[in-house]
């Protein structure tokens, strides 16, 4: 009983070990880069909002 024990602690520890080695597939590489897409795309809208608020401003201030 406790040889079986053993051998499935040795057993699940090999499996842990190799389990960083499994080749990532395309489909989670796409999900994994959806969160950083997302942000550089509110990022650019913000970047975008931000010179047009100074645009304006400076044309107001010209036609003052």
């Amino acid at each position: 009983m406790i040889r079986r024990i053993a051998l499935l602690l040795v057993a699940g520890a090999a499996l842990a070990a190799c389990g960083d080695k499994v080749p990532e597939s395309e489909a989670a590489k796409k999900l994994g880069k959806v969160p950083k897409q997302t942000i550089d795309r509110a990022s650019e809208g913000v970047n975008k909002a931000l010179q047009q608020g100074v645009e304006r401003n400076r044309d107001a201030d010209k036609g003052n």
